[in-house]
């Protein structure tokens, strides 16, 4: 979640909405921990079934009407939080790779090794077609070099891919960063002026806004 136009009182709310999706989890069974906050900026993790379905709806920008806490003056405010859901990165564990998507070729080892390992198809040479990744292991025995060549590319194609989703997650991420700045792609509006609760891509609306914010998400669902 990140602030955006209505400065002071854009900043207040995106703790708010934090409340609110903390309370909405508890409600669901999630578990939730905040993995960063400041001031206008926090990020939030939620575990539990189905976590993602709870949350992809809250993609956008939230829209705030009140006057806010802060405000000494009477004035009528109206903000925006932008919030962006997404899966965390998957732990780094090596993922099995079929051997029907590897290319496995045995060749004459050389080199080093002596005549055995010049004489016999004991190297093992192995090719990641998807990847265009490779390794080669020249020994003596063929099935222990087929088991490292296989270990080794293994791991590399699980880094290779594990690069490319770290680069897509950071790409969504910088969505967040350039949100919140205005009304394009408004998907909720809190209007504690006039007591009501109102979702703009469903045309769903609520009067017990006080229930929105206890976490019922469920009334504009």
């Amino acid at each position: 979640m990140q602030f955006g136009e209505g400065g002071k009182d854009s900043k207040l709310f995106v703790h708010e909405l934090a409340s609110v999706y903390i309370r909405y989890g508890q409600s669901k069974g999630f578990k939730s921990q905040i993995l960063e906050s400041s001031e206008g900026h926090m990020i939030i993790r939620f575990k539990g079934a189905n976590v993602w379905k709870a949350f992809e709806q809250e993609v956008g920008k939230h829209c705030v009407q009140r006057i806010g806490p802060t405000e000494t003056k009477g004035r009528k405010h109206t903000s925006f939080v932008a919030v962006a859901v997404l899966p965390l990165p998957e732990p780094r564990l090596l993922k099995p790779i079929p051997e029907n998507e590897l290319e496995i070729t045995f060749q004459r080892g050389h080199g080093k090794g002596g005549q055995h390992q010049n004489t016999t198809d004991s190297a093992c040479r192995i090719v990641h077609p998807r990847t265009q990744l490779s390794v080669f292991i020249n020994g003596r025995d063929q099935h222990a070099n087929r088991r490292d060549a296989i270990r080794i590319i293994t791991a590399r194609i699980n880094q290779f891919d594990q690069e490319k989703k770290d680069r897509e997650y950071g790409k969504k991420r910088k969505v967040l960063s350039k949100g919140g700045r205005g009304e394009t792609d408004k998907i909720r509006t809190y209007n504690f002026l006039k007591g009501f609760a109102v979702d703009h891509r469903t045309g769903k609306k609520t009067n017990n806004i006080k229930g929105v914010m206890k976490g019922d998400l469920n009334l504009l669902m």
